[in-house]
């Protein structure tokens, strides 16, 4: 039975008027990967902070932690030093390795202490934190950069380095607040893969449904302060979240036909305050105490009326761009049909941003063309946010001195408008500075939106919303019969609403496929390995030794080195096949459970061909 890392019972915390916490428990043990979820603003941040220390709950709380528990975080907001470099900042997570291994030198080797290290060594592999600090840079794309300071870094590449220093701590625990944010889909995968192998418990935030479902082997929900518990995957957690909620309402109609009759027995029967009636009196209050399950209200999501859009929107002719002399868009040509939903990936500062800024006509590119029809009306939704003016109210934001806003042929009022974007009264009047990630990227959907246009542009619109706000969004764009260009990391956003894909290579190409994101990914991975096949060394013939010069091989050099060529071409071809394996698209409902047996197969296979690489030169070497 694995051991329970951290316990909370009656767990209580209060922030004003609202209650985070409402006399609930919470546990997670060893091994578990845990996803919580719950609405932007339940506490979700908050128990990981208490869980690491940093944070407390009340008093009445009772709290239980493994001894000596080691917790490693990646809060939203994390701090680096910026006068240090990457690896300097991801290396501050292995203080304590360090420690151990010093430790381990210096106490006795027959010590219960020397035994404790050494299983913590091998259990986390940490014998070279040198080599496994290089493996989880070049993991993470930070080897090129690693003497970089952190104050010249994107916010991308600031995440990556404080995801590099919590993985690389060996914890206990890892909490992991919303990993893959401003990551793109390369990175997320890896991390996937990573978590999958690792036997490192992890209690994690996401509103990346794909990582979640690839990740969790159980999802806790955080509901008006309670948590539910429940196995399987997101879809598993919806239907029985449903049910849930279902047998709550049951229970609430029979719970108000039982008042109804009491109340109604109350007031008819004098009998009611007699003696012999009091138990009845007693059961009547003791239900009638009891709170009216809690709903959270959904957003009304409501995207104008778009205008009317021709046979042409966007052509892209033979357009490339270059910065630097370094080549970001390579002779692209591409047409948006009328009504169609394209996602755009590829990693972070591949060139989408750039794309996008030619399409609009921010950038000319330096050769080609941008044909845009004049029905076209774009409308853009900023992935910084930085529409919006911290100093003003909401409804100042919104309102821009009107009193209402157009919704096509509807009009409505501004606190109408922001109510369907779930602004109660006293927050419309808040000022922006002081809202939540998660209100700031409603707000700032609101006051997009409400702009109209038939080509939505979109960067990284699912940043910072949660999962019900989620769906509403992609309800709304997939009903959308305008053109969309959704630029994310988010597959299954895009899953949900893409009609086609443009996936930029690392080259300056772009791929176009038709259909949603995994399809698109899967496509790309066939591409990889035809690459990879096609390139596959042909039969190598050692140069023949010259005929003036002694033969210095023994017989059984010689027996080796005319089976070389043969054993390299087999090890090559062990590990496309192990590579090929990691590329199915349902790799993780088929190989889950042998994720961590198949990565040491493939880096076993890998060294071999190493190996026999560095046999052959030796061999070749003596005869040369």
């Amino acid at each position: 039975m694995p051991d329970v890392l951290f316990a909370a019972e009656e767990l209580s915390l209060s922030i004003g008027r609202q209650i985070l916490y409402d006399k609930t428990d919470f546990t997670i043990s060893t091994g578990e990967k845990v996803a919580l979820v719950g609405r932007n603003g339940c506490g979700k941040s908050t128990l990981l902070k208490i869980i690491d220390g940093s944070e407390k709950p009340e008093e009445s709380s009772r709290l239980t932690r493994m001894r000596e528990l080691r917790c490693a975080i990646l809060p939203q907001e994390f701090e680096l030093d910026d006068d240090r470099s990457i690896a300097e900042n991801i290396r501050d997570g292995q203080k304590f390795v360090y420690q151990q291994i010093k430790r381990y030198g210096e106490v006795s080797e027959n010590s219960p202490e020397h035994a404790a290290i050494e299983h913590f060594l091998n259990h986390s592999d940490n014998w070279n934190p040198d080599v496994k600090l290089a493996a989880v840079m070049d993991k993470l794309r930070l080897s090129e950069i690693a003497d970089k300071l952190c104050s010249h870094l994107s916010g991308g590449e600031k995440r990556r380095v404080a995801l590099a220093r919590a993985i690389i701590s060996s914890p206990d625990l890892l909490l992991l607040d919303e990993p893959t944010n401003h990551l793109d889909i390369t990175t997320v995968e890896w991390i996937e893969e990573f978590l999958n192998s690792t036997k490192t418990a992890c209690l994690f935030v996401t509103h990346d449904r794909c990582f979640l479902d690839r990740i969790a082997t159980r999802i806790v929900e955080l509901d008006h302060g309670k948590f539910y518990s429940y196995t399987g995957n997101y879809a598993d957690f919806l239907a029985a979240k449903a049910d849930r909620e279902m047998r709550e309402d049951i229970f609430e109609a029979k719970r108000q036909s039982f008042l109804r009759s009491e109340i109604d027995w109350v007031r008819r029967s004098p009998k009611a305050r007699l003696k012999r009636n009091m138990g009845r009196m007693k059961r009547f209050e003791e239900i009638s105490a009891i709170a009216k399950p809690l709903r959270d209200a959904d957003m009304e999501l409501l995207i104008p009326a778009p205008p009317r859009l021709g046979n042409k929107t966007v052509e892209l002719k033979n357009i490339s761009k270059s910065f630097g002399g370094r080549q970001i868009i390579k002779d692209f040509s591409f047409e948006f049909p009328p009504g169609s939903r394209i996602g755009l990936i590829g990693p972070n500062g591949i060139g989408k941003s750039t794309l996008v800024k030619i399409i609009t006509g921010e950038l000319q590119p330096d050769s080609g063309s941008c044909e845009i029809a004049t029905t076209v009306q774009f409308n853009l939704i900023d992935q910084s946010r930085m529409v919006l003016d911290g100093e003003k109210s909401v409804v100042e934001e919104i309102s821009e001195g009107l009193e209402h806003v157009s919704l096509g042929t509807e009009k409505v009022t501004v606190w109408t408008y922001l109510k369907r974007f779930l602004f109660e009264d006293e927050r419309i009047k808040t000022r922006i500075k002081y809202l939540s990630g998660g209100e700031k990227a409603r707000l700032a959907l609101a006051k997009i939106l409400k702009n109209g246009g038939n080509f939505l542009i979109l960067d990284e619109p699912t940043n910072d919303l949660d999962l019900s706000s989620l769906r509403l969004l992609e309800e709304a764009l997939a009903a959308f019969p305008g053109c969309i260009l959704a630029v994310s990391h988010d597959r299954y956003f895009l899953n949900r609403i893409c009609t086609g894909v443009l996936a930029f290579s690392s080259d300056g190409d772009i791929v176009y496929t038709p259909g949603d994101c995994d399809y698109a990914l899967e496509k790309r991975r066939e591409r990889e390995m035809s690459f990879v096949q096609q390139n596959i060394p042909a039969k190598k013939s050692a140069p023949a030794p010259q005929k003036d010069k002694p033969k210095k091989l023994s017989y059984k050099e010689q027996k080796e080195l005319d089976g070389m060529e043969d054993a390299i071409l087999a090890a090559e071809e062990k590990v496309s096949e192990l590579e090929a394996i990691f590329s199915t698209p349902d790799f993780y409902a088929e190989y889950g459970s042998r994720t961590a047996a198949l990565q040491a197969e493939l880096d076993a296979a890998r060294a071999e061909v190493s190996r026999l690489y560095t046999r052959w030169e030796e061999l070749l070497a003596i005869i040369s």
